[in-house]
């Protein structure tokens, strides 16, 4: 998943810091600052924000989506000026974001297997969508409309074809808690989250404060998870994480 040009050393690392967004003089997202590392997942506790955008327009700053009224946005410690915004588009996905990667409500999941596998140049028959949810374990729910899929099964199977895209290498899940997911469930968005940072992705996780709370109060947090929340305009670089790698030399045309 290198780019010609690339260091062989290079991981995926974002950062933001101090990334606020306005939308005509009304703020929807405070000074905020994330760190997201390859092979850890960070849970991100956002407040809803104006219009309950916050989420939203945290998650597409993350990824070069949007362009934040301030601050900064470094990859691998470089502005992303530098390192390029399509390349960071490439190389990350926005999960279930309400209004931009959420599926149709009444869209049967096959068919929003379907049209991922299309976009990313892959087999994407019917009976293909069928074998890729079979893989999963979710064949039994192929047919059943996004709005009515349980949270869990709805999230895992977004993030698995966010995941699966050729490049994808960081994962940001907008709000997984919004449909009333569990973060102590089994198998859930949060058990789901160290799953796919234990294949290397940098996996963020943005919920509710009052969520984010809950992981924290049932002792889910494991060592190397990273933190972070809405409002704090630098997000804690743990000691166990390597150095900010300020001099990899990365071209800006990648």
């Amino acid at each position: 998943m290198r780019s010609s040009g690339e260091p062989e050393e290079f991981c995926m690392e974002i950062e933001a810091q101090d990334v606020a967004v306005e939308v005509g003089g009304a703020s929807v997202l405070p000074a905020t600052g994330v760190l997201v590392a390859a092979g850890r997942r960070a849970l991100v506790a956002v407040d809803a924000g104006h219009d309950g955008q916050a989420p939203v327009a945290l998650a597409l700053a993350l990824t070069g989506r949007l362009l934040p009224t301030r601050g900064r946005l470094l990859v691998s410690g470089h502005d992303v000026g530098l390192w390029g915004r399509d390349e960071l588009r490439r190389r990350t996905a926005v999960v279930d974001v309400p209004g931009v990667t959420d599926p149709e409500p009444a869209l049967p999941l096959r068919a929003a297997v379907a049209e991922e596998l299309r976009a990313a140049g892959r087999p994407a028959s019917r009976g293909d969508a069928r074998a890729w949810l079979d893989d999963l374990g979710l064949a039994d729910v192929a047919d059943v409309p996004a709005r009515d899929l349980p949270p869990a099964t709805r999230t895992r199977a977004l993030a698995e074809l966010a995941a699966a895209r050729p490049a994808v290498e960081a994962l940001v899940l907008a709000r997984p808690d919004r449909g009333g997911g569990d973060a102590r469930e089994a198998g859930g968005w949060w058990d789901l989250a160290g799953e796919l940072a234990g294949r290397g992705l940098a996996v963020a996780v943005l919920v509710a404060r009052a969520e984010a709370a809950v992981v924290e109060g049932a002792g889910l947090l494991r060592p190397g998870d990273l933190r972070a929340a809405s409002g704090v305009p630098r997000a804690e670089r743990p000691d166990d994480l390597p150095p900010r790698p300020t001099e990899l030399s990365v071209e800006a045309t990648l």
